[in-house]
């Protein structure tokens, strides 16, 4: 009889395919490999076949989207005895092993800075790489392939890209050799079962909605599910009306390591082999309870957030979703089809199931609505990769020629000054001395305070048929990046530092002498911290927000400012990372306090503070700033000093010790929905 951790292998065994052949023989001829297959098919043993037939001796670095997935597939690499490393915003562990699963932007300083005698890496696979195309991250994947070093071989693997070739054509003119591999083939066929079909004939003691279609798919031997929610309330709330309503004749049993891991709450539902699965939840509760358990099959169903699909790492049987659409920044959004497509790609269990099912309803979307995502590039540019090879004083035409060639799109992108160098070089400095395209357009069609020498001006028909559309070199201008001959300023210098809009905000603090650096040090947390912390208050509230709304005159840069502020800017999260550096309070009573933060976000926030300090701790010194810009270079060093010595000696070497499942856990289970033994 199978055990319930030979049903754990069985999942993760993936067999070699013609496919899987191909893009390893692609990677053994030195050619990139852009890998196109379904969730589940065995994207991933590419990668480990590869590695483990070269004996460990080319140095690759693994990425994954989420801190939670490469603690996941460390832990399961580290299983099968090999020596990895990891290394994301909280965690450093052996960064010199000759795998390293990393998150992109924790490694993409060193991808980017090292020399080829220097190299960290020979190999850089890039795991879900449809982020390229994500609003807030996509520049970051951008920045990364569009100025990593050619010799460097990539591996690129996704199951919800609709046009693989159109990201190879981008990296072959980079001058990379890119091989397309691309399969359709499911190793476990999806199948589309309408659950209200089968909702007849339950017991009166179930009544909500989606409680008879859970029991109704439990009878039917459809179990164990995966139920998407559009809320962290309405995932909790779900799961605890599914503990009422549904009956249960074999308690999942707790040891006390687990249960000191769980919340009450929470150990409940799993006694009831029920768990609903979110971002507010502790690490401990994720990777040692709820996820170890769905594995192993002890679960009926688990309620997982609509906007976790991608941060899932285990399937079940069959998936019922069920909303349409969910909040982002309290602004109602539908379920884009590449989305739908990852949650129902968690249905079926390789090796334990035949057949994986989409369970619909009247509700919901139908198996037909799932699509890959045709990917093309995010709006917001990635400037900081651009400009980073400069220094203060430089001009930006140093990296124009080869900038726009670098983003991900088949058009040549403008940078701003298209019409005007030319024209400049042809006749010389105009009356205006303006040197965008935007600038010019906008001077022209000015009519309060009107710039009287556009009346005469020869060029002003020229200007009038110029677009006004903000472009890339007028708004760094704007923000006082570039100056006004498009030179990098020392705010420019510090900002380009950092991936994220956080280094314009800290460059506006240091211009600012009279803001204490150690009240800045903890007021930087709530540029990660989004409404989470807020409660009641506006979310842009604060010093650092206001001075933000200031400086940059509350000026809208896509991706970067939202009047004047970064976008994840949210008030009261400094208030929660001092008094836990101070030991005021600890993470539990402050999780237990609040009304929208659980245990993870505040996890979440202090890994993204510290990163913040060690991306400062790391920056460069400011060279040869004018002496008007010396007093902040003088802050930005004493910044940089005072994030070292708050970090200190401090580092996170292990992951916490998981508890372990128990030989009755890890039993065959039959889900199959019965009424309760009396």
């Amino acid at each position: 009889m199978f055990s319930g951790r030979d049903l754990e292998v069985l999942q993760t065994l993936v067999l070699p395919d013609r496919w899987q052949a191909e893009a390893i023989h692609a990677l053994y001829d030195r050619r990139d490999v852009v890998l196109d297959a379904p969730t589940g098919a065995g994207k991933t043993y590419v990668f480990e076949r590869f590695i483990e037939q070269h004996n460990f001796a080319r140095r690759a670095i693994f990425t994954v989207p989420t801190r939670a997935l490469a603690n996941d597939k460390f832990a399961e690499w580290r299983a099968r005895d090999w020596r990895v490393g990891i290394v994301t915003g909280d965690l450093t562990i052996d960064p010199a092993a000759p795998v390293v699963v990393a998150t992109l932007e924790a490694v993409q300083a060193r991808l980017l800075s090292a020399t080829r005698a220097t190299a960290t890496c020979d190999l850089l696979a890039i795991d879900e790489y449809q982020w390229l195309a994500d609003p807030a991250r996509g520049n970051h994947y951008e920045g990364v392939l569009g100025h990593l070093d050619p010799r460097v071989q990539l591996l690129l693997l996704s199951g919800s890209v609709a046009n693989p070739a159109d990201v190879a054509a981008w990296l072959t003119r980079l001058g990379r050799d890119v091989a397309v591999v691309q399969t359709r083939d499911r190793p476990v066929p999806l199948e589309e079962i309408d659950i209200d079909d089968c909702i007849h004939g339950l017991p009166r003691s179930v009544e909500g909605y989606w409680a008879k279609r859970l029991a109704g798919a439990l009878r039917e031997g459809l179990g164990p599910v995966l139920v998407f929610a559009p809320h962290r309330r309405d995932a909790e709330r779900l799961a605890r009306q599914f503990a009422r309503e549904l009956p249960l004749a074999d308690p999942l049993p707790l040891t006390p390591a687990q249960e000191q891991a769980a919340s009450p709450a929470l150990a409940k539902l799993l006694r009831q082999r029920l768990a609903y699965h979110h971002s507010g939840l502790s690490y401990l509760q994720r990777a040692g309870l709820i996820e170890p358990l769905a594995k192993a099959g002890q679960l009926r169903a688990v309620v997982a957030t609509l906007g976790l699909s991608a941060g899932i790492n285990f399937s079940l049987r069959a998936v019922m979703v069920t909303a349409g659409s969910y909040l982002v920044d309290h602004l109602e959004r539908a379920i884009a089809p590449h989305e739908f497509l990852q949650m129902i790609g968690r249905a079926g269990r390789r090796g334990l199931d035949e057949t994986g099912y989409e369970l619909v309803s009247a509700r919901t979307p139908r198996l037909r609505q799932a699509a890959p995502q045709r990917l093309k590039r995010a709006s917001p540019l990635p400037w900081p990769f651009l400009l980073r090879p400069l220094r203060v004083g430089d001009h930006a035409h140093l990296v124009a020629a080869t900038a726009a060639a670098r983003c991900f799109t088949a058009d040549l992108l403008p940078l701003g000054d298209e019409a005007t160098a030319p024209l400049i070089a042809a006749t010389g400095p105009l009356p205006c001395n303006h040197l965008t395209d935007t600038g010019r357009a906008r001077l022209v069609r000015r009519r309060r305070h009107a710039f009287a020498a556009c009346l005469t001006c020869p060029h002003r028909t020229a200007c009038l048929a110029l677009s006004p559309s903000p472009t890339l070199w007028w708004q760094l201008q704007r923000v006082g990046v570039l100056d006004r001959a498009l030179r990098l300023t020392a705010r420019g210098a510090i900002a380009s530092a950092f991936l994220g809009p956080e280094g314009l905000a800290l460059a506006a603090a240091l211009e600012d002498r009279r803001y204490p650096l150690d009240h800045l040090l903890y007021d930087g947390a709530n540029l990660f911290a989004g409404d989470r912390f807020s409660g009641t208050n506006p979310r842009r509230l604060g010093r650092l927000a206001a001075l933000g709304g200031k400086t940059y005159q509350r000026f809208d840069f896509e991706g970067w400012l939202v009047e004047g502020v970064p976008p994840g800017y949210g008030y009261g999260a400094a208030e929660v990372v001092q008094s836990l550096v101070e030991g005021t309070s600890k993470a539990g009573a402050l999780a237990a306090a609040s009304e929208m933060a659980g245990r993870g976000d505040i996890d979440r926030l202090m890994t993204e503070w510290r990163s913040w300090l060690r991306q400062i701790a790391g920056a460069p010194h400011l060279d040869d700033v004018p002496e008007r810009d010396l007093p902040l270079a003088e802050r930005w060093d004493n910044f940089r000093a005072l994030c070292r010595v708050t970090l200190g000696d401090r580092r996170e070497e292990t992951l916490p010790e998981l508890p372990a499942l128990t030989t009755e856990q890890r039993r065959p289970v039959t889900h199959r929905f019965t009424r309760p033994r009396r």
